[in-house]
């Protein structure tokens, strides 16, 4: 596997050893899935408040809106980062959001799912792409999703969304 930078090895051996636990309990969980929350406050941060106490997301026109426990919401710091969702723009079942980098971080919802049900956003797993790969040919390279609650997962389909615009817009292999 080759990588690009010292930050991303980092990130990768992180995230290995985060989800290389035999104990997945409840409370395991749940930490994991607030740290994956605060990555994406580093990476995706909202325009005030942080992604730990969002209650609920939807995407509003062309902009994903966060909402709180106290009736407040906001938008996120650099709104361009919201590229696409799956789902309903009141209740997405995915929302997929770009780095500064390019790469992707998705987050998907599920009330009823193993993490979900416990999440006061409904917040089933938080997936960063990257770009980490085998060797698939000298012209393009394959991604890597990495789970921060499951683990690695090698995307070998096409992940379609509808992005903002209305458009597909899909990403991996065809």
């Amino acid at each position: 596997m080759a990588f690009k930078t010292n930050a991303t090895k980092n990130e990768a051996l992180f995230m290995t050893a985060l989800t290389c636990s035999n104990f997945d309990t409840q409370s395991t969980q749940c930490e994991k899935l607030d740290i994956a929350k605060q990555y994406l406050d580093q990476h995706c941060p909202l325009d005030h408040g942080s992604h730990l106490q969002a209650t609920h997301y939807v995407v509003y026109y062309n902009h994903v809106m966060a909402f709180f426990a106290d009736g407040s919401h906001c938008g996120l710091k650099y709104p361009k980062q919201f590229v696409a969702l799956c789902g309903h723009r009141d209740d997405p079942s995915a929302i997929l959001l770009k780095k500064s980098d390019d790469l992707h971080i998705e987050i998907t919802f599920n009330r009823c799912g193993v993490s979900g049900k416990f999440d006061r956003a409904n917040i089933d797993d938080i997936q960063v792409e990257t770009p980490l790969s085998a060797v698939s040919s000298d012209t393009e390279l394959n991604k890597l999703w990495m789970s921060f609650l499951s683990g690695v997962q090698h995307t070998t389909f096409c992940k379609q969304y509808t992005a903002k615009n209305g458009h597909d817009y899909c990403l991996g292999n065809v």
